[in-house]
């Protein structure tokens, strides 16, 4: 009997290497995700080769991902519905890179300029430009953007509002404001942005200061020969009204998209 092969591993092994308990390896079984190498009738020993370790944790990490074991089970042995288990794990990719997001929003601390990569999401938006005297100005020409969009009644629930930087620099800020809409938005001020690779910085502090993480992106994509594919955006993650008057704590997420 190959109970006495070296290679093989008995539950209470897998138990205490994997971190699961011996229940958990039987609901495995009874699911037809795992099938012991070994396993005495009589007994009811069961022997695990390494391929049964690495069908375990690849299992557990399924499950880690937010998918139950009939979902695990379809995923390994429905072969009809394959779009549909796409999907799924597409949804579950897309709601783990915004938990991420919002983690790195939350360390952002004063001062941090630390470049990231990052997906900038396909928005459609409506859109005015602007050229602004100063910070004051261009809060107040976003805020009647923002009025506009959301008496169309097409105003996007998700997505994020931001400001892009047509030209730089210049004394006045020349800005497109843009505010996510539906897709079957048609009117004048619609304008399609598609998904891109961007490198940006989480910048906590006031509006004002915006242009200092401008200006690091700048230095990075200089140093690093870096290709840009379009203009600087400030995209508004935190600010007033959930920071109320506290600047010190707006984050901005300061943007540039760049070649893949």
């Amino acid at each position: 009997m190959k109970k006495h092969d070296k290679s093989l591993f008995q539950i209470g092994e897998v138990t205490k290497i994997m971190g699961v308990t011996r229940k958990t390896l039987l609901v495995f079984e009874d699911m037809g995700l795992l099938t012991p190498a070994v396993k005495d009738e009589e007994s009811g020993y069961r022997y695990y080769s390494a391929d049964n370790m690495t069908q375990i944790r690849a299992i557990r990490s399924l499950q880690a991902l937010g998918l139950s074991l009939k979902e695990v089970a379809e995923y390994y042995y429905d072969t009809e519905n394959i779009d549909a288990h796409l999907k799924r794990l597409m949804d579950l990719r897309s709601a783990l890179d915004k938990n991420i997001q919002m983690l790195q929003v939350r360390a952002a601390k004063q001062g941090d300029l630390t470049v990231r990569k990052t997906t900038l999401p396909r928005q459609v938006c409506f859109c005015r430009h602007y050229e602004c005297e100063n910070v004051v100005v261009a809060a107040n020409v976003l805020r009647d953007t923002y009025i506009a969009a959301a008496r169309t009644g097409k105003m996007a629930m998700l997505g994020r509002m931001f400001t892009m930087r047509v030209s730089l620099p210049t004394d006045k800020l020349d800005l497109m404001c843009c505010i996510p809409v539906e897709d079957d938005f048609e009117g004048a001020e619609r304008i399609e942005f598609p998904e891109t690779p961007a490198l940006c910085i989480y910048y906590r502090g006031p509006y004002e200061g915006t242009a200092t993480a401008i200006k690091a992106l700048m230095a990075y994509v200089k140093e690093n020969n870096i290709e840009i594919t379009g203009s600087f955006r400030s995209i508004y993650m935190e600010g007033p009204p959930n920071r109320g008057k506290n600047s010190d704590d707006y984050i901005t997420q300061v943007a540039v998209p760049i070649k893949g």
